[in-house]
């Protein structure tokens, strides 16, 4: 898929929903809760990139939902075998899942334990329901089997999308909009809702970040970016206001414009709800209180963003990474360089990010970028196939004075193979420029005369400046497209006379115009596409002196791999 800079909507909410056991006054007279994890939680986590009828995929629900795993196991202290990730479940296994939790919930609660549970959905949704491809979950049964749950506490995050489509709501409208209703919704009594936007607004989701704006920068507050008062542990409070502020600044640039986070809840007496221990982390990246500007972790090798920050002078921030090698991107303010420093992460350590060792880049030169008819990017491609040689004036006058050729394929004794090689730029996903070397067709006549033995043999090649268009059955994957090309062709050609054993050569070099046309279907898998086509080329260049024209060109077929520049 053409993307990279598409930005689907992603409607979102992060719901908080405590006190809903009997016995919830568990923490009623604790001022604040401990630093150290709850003796024992429970997380369910699901992600769906199929919506329902009108929803276009999603790309990065299911990773998100991996993601908030990753994070609950490294920092929310989750042991693995009571962390359930389910990815593209039916409604019954979600259903079914939450009740096998229940029942474990209250095996503690009769034992007199305390205990946690965290539910987790990344997925389309509309207004009043959680979609699973052709099946829907009502927020309704949701809220029933979730006030019932036996535990502590329970915090609920759905993170719900409602289109697919960057400036091209489906589904509900922005007034039905999933995160404002499931506020009303879903909020009871000692429960706590955060919602990715307000009414009105609609939720997106970003190709550079690859993930929701919302769950991308809710992750990076939960690991340290959100620590406001540097006690080592995240809160629901710091979670949301750091939520709140960087996804508004992310989003206030997009074409869909501003997301305001919001927060409805009712934990009196709870004081704050911690939801992640960074200071557990066994890594961990700190930004020194000097350092300002906007910092860019990335995971080397895959490219993976591990944390987008805004970094104020004045104090010290601490980011809890996995163990590895990662490289940050400085931007100060007003500085018209990036500095890209190493930053490898080792566990029992903290690494220090020190700006005097990075390197300085010059800013690559961008746009603004409005949807999806900007995207700008480079790719190059290969093909091979075979050709099959045309026929005409030319080779009829070949016949007429005694020459004659191999019929079908094998005029070589090899195919008339087919190699192509490009390079092409798309503006936008349906529609891109570039330019093709190619092979052509070849072939030799022979013919004995007398004493003599004659040979004429010839090869052509092509080069093409051509435009495509691109219509999508099933987007991001499957495409059909057409091109049409204009361009140049030559023909090497040589014609040699045998007499006696002594052969003696001829050769030249024609040239013609060249007009092409072909059409097939393309599979595209990440930042690559994989097409089968099916083309014609007219390319009148071979000529005699006789004034008879052969077109060197003619149908052809072809496997071709196109590789793109990232996003």
């Amino acid at each position: 898929m053409h993307a990279c800079f598409r930005q689907p909507f992603l409607a979102a909410a992060v719901a908080s929903l405590g006190a809903m056991a009997t016995n919830g006054d568990a923490f009623a007279q604790d001022a604040t809760l401990p630093t150290t994890p709850h003796p024992r939680a429970y997380a369910v986590i699901i992600g769906a990139n199929q919506g329902g009828q009108g929803q276009e995929p999603l790309r990065y629900a299911e990773d998100d939902a991996v993601r908030f795993a990753a994070v609950l196991r490294e920092l929310g202290q989750h042991d693995s075998p009571d962390l359930r990730i389910l990815l593209h479940p039916t409604g019954r296994e979600v259903v079914a899942t939450i009740d096998d939790v229940a029942q474990k919930l209250r095996g503690h609660k009769e034992r007199g334990e305390q205990a946690v549970f965290y539910f987790y959905y990344s997925g389309h949704a509309r207004a009043s329901a959680l979609n699973l491809g052709a099946e829907e979950v009502s927020v309704a049964l949701l809220r029933e089997r979730l006030s019932q749950l036996p535990s502590t506490l329970s915090l609920v995050v759905l993170d719900a999308c409602q289109s697919g489509a960057y400036a091209r709501p489906k589904g509900a409208e922005p007034a039905a909009d999933f995160s404002f209703n499931s506020v009303s919704k879903l909020t009871t009594q000692g429960a706590a809702v955060m919602a990715s936007s307000s009414a009105q607004e609609l939720s997106q989701e970003s190709d550079e970040l690859r993930s929701s704006y919302f769950t991308h920068h809710l992750l990076v507050g939960l690991r340290g970016a959100g620590d406001a008062d540097g006690d080592g542990r995240v809160t629901l409070d710091e979670a949301y206001r750091y939520a709140y502020r960087r996804t508004l600044a992310a989003t206030a640039r997009t074409q869909v414009g501003s997301q305001h986070v919001t927060l409805q809840m009712d934990l009196s007496g709870r004081g704050d709800v911690p939801l992640t221990y960074p200071s557990l982390s066994r890594a961990k990246l700190a930004l020194p209180a000097a350092l300002q500007g906007q910092v860019l972790v990335t995971r080397k090798g895959s490219g993976a963003i591990a944390a987008e920050v805004q970094k104020v002078a004045g104090t010290k921030l601490l980011l809890a990474l996995p163990a590895g090698s990662y490289e940050a991107v400085v931007r100060e303010p007003d500085a018209q360089r990036a500095l890209v420093c190493a930053a490898p992460l080792q566990d029992d350590a903290t690494y220090t990010l020190d700006t005097g060792t990075c390197a300085s880049v010059k800013d690559t030169p961008t746009k603004k970028k409005g949807d999806e008819s900007e995207i700008d990017h480079w790719a190059i491609e290969a093909g091979v196939g075979i050709n099959f040689n045309s026929q005409g004036e030319y080779t009829d006058r070949l016949r007429e004075f005694g020459y004659d050729n191999k019929p079908g394929l094998f005029d070589f004794d090899t195919p008339p193979l087919r190699v192509s090689l490009g390079a092409s730029r798309a503006f936008n996903k349906y529609f891109r420029t570039g330019v093709i070397f190619h092979t052509l067709t070849r072939d030799q006549y022979r013919r004995t005369f007398g004493a003599s033995k004659d040979e004429f043999r010839y090869s052509s090649y092509g080069a093409d400046l051509y435009f495509r268009g691109d219509l999508f059955l099933v987007e991001p994957v499957l495409s059909l497209y057409a091109l049409a090309g204009l361009g140049l062709g030559m023909a090497p050609n040589t014609y040699t006379t045998t007499v006696g054993g002594a052969a003696r050569d001829t050769s030249a070099v024609d040239w013609g115009p060249l007009l092409s046309g072909a059409g097939g279907v393309s599979v595209s898998v990440r930042n690559a596409a994989f097409r089968l086509q099916g083309g014609y080329e007219y390319a009148p260049v071979l000529k005699n002196r006789l004034g008879d024209v052969l077109n060197v060109g003619g149908p052809s077929v072809m496997f071709a791999i196109e590789l793109r520049t990232d996003r």
